[in-house]
């Protein structure tokens, strides 16, 4: 990834006559523009959407074609990230019931985790979550769930008491809780799902591209710069692999949390 963003930046600055120009937001976040760049420069979130969900069907039906009692790489490779997600967050959170969610978390996490890695692929150097519709589409998506689930278990007035009322505590303190309740619980949790997502993939490409950018940077300054290169150059290693956990971490966080929303719609009390 870093090295064809130094590339792309290395004919940024020969199209400057040989001067550093640092590259747009644009330029981050679009295909270069082929022709008068009117449809690939405009489209490139949604095509590697396209091609993300494409390679995750490939990879499963591969995977299946040939199941065995004894699986071969591919087959434990998508076992072990199916067993991952079913293990240890949907019967971990959920219980029992957590096995019914299973594939639907399963393939959440695997969805998530496609698009985030993205940004490390070569020509795309793309996280689709940083694209802010992603995440919002993803979240409503699961607040759509979590609120249809509880309501259908627990009737609308009875999931509301639910979501809203602490048992436990004196009467009037319900004045100022079911208010902050309704407003946590109900309203806010698809945008704190989204940002969270959203945020933390696009300040991470975003800072392996200023890493890139300061390193030709040097590179073009000449003198002290050839030297102070390899500060901002070794940042932008550093930051691909940190990257790789990034992307990792926040699909886990967003299904981890998916699958805690689904419990409490779906639990008995408070």
């Amino acid at each position: 990834m870093t090295g064809h963003l130094l590339h792309q930046l290395a004919l940024l600055a020969a199209e400057n006559e040989g001067g550093f120009q640092a590259p747009t937001v644009q330029h981050s976040f679009f295909f270069d523009p082929v022709g008068d760049g009117s449809f690939i420069a405009s489209k490139k979130a949604m095509i590697l959407l396209g091609i993300g969900v494409v390679a995750i069907i490939a990879f499963f039906v591969a995977a299946a074609r040939r199941a065995a009692v004894l699986p071969g790489k591919l087959q434990f490779a998508g076992e072990g990230l199916y067993g991952f997600v079913r293990n240890g967050v949907a019967i971990e959170v959920m219980g029992k019931q957590g096995r019914r969610w299973a594939p639907f978390l399963a393939t959440l996490f695997i969805f998530i985790l496609v698009l985030n890695l993205m940004e490390l692929v070569p020509v795309a150097q793309l996280p689709v979550t940083s694209h802010f519709a992603i995440p919002v589409f993803l979240a409503v998506l699961i607040w759509l769930l979590y609120n249809g689930v509880g309501i259908r278990k627990h009737g609308l007035f009875g999931y509301l008491k639910l979501q809203t009322f602490i048992p436990g505590v004196p009467w009037y303190m319900h004045i100022l809780l079911i208010p902050i309740e309704f407003l946590s619980n109900i309203l806010l949790r698809p945008f704190t799902l989204a940002v969270r997502l959203f945020a933390n993939m696009f300040a991470g490409h975003m800072l392996v591209g200023v890493a890139a950018a300061g390193t030709v940077f040097l590179l073009e300054s000449g003198g002290a710069g050839y030297a102070l290169f390899v500060l901002p150059g070794l940042a932008s290693i550093l930051l691909v692999f940190f990257e790789l956990l990034v992307c990792s971490l926040q699909a886990y966080v967003f299904t981890l949390l998916a699958a805690i929303y689904l419990e409490g719609s779906l639990a008995d009390s408070h």
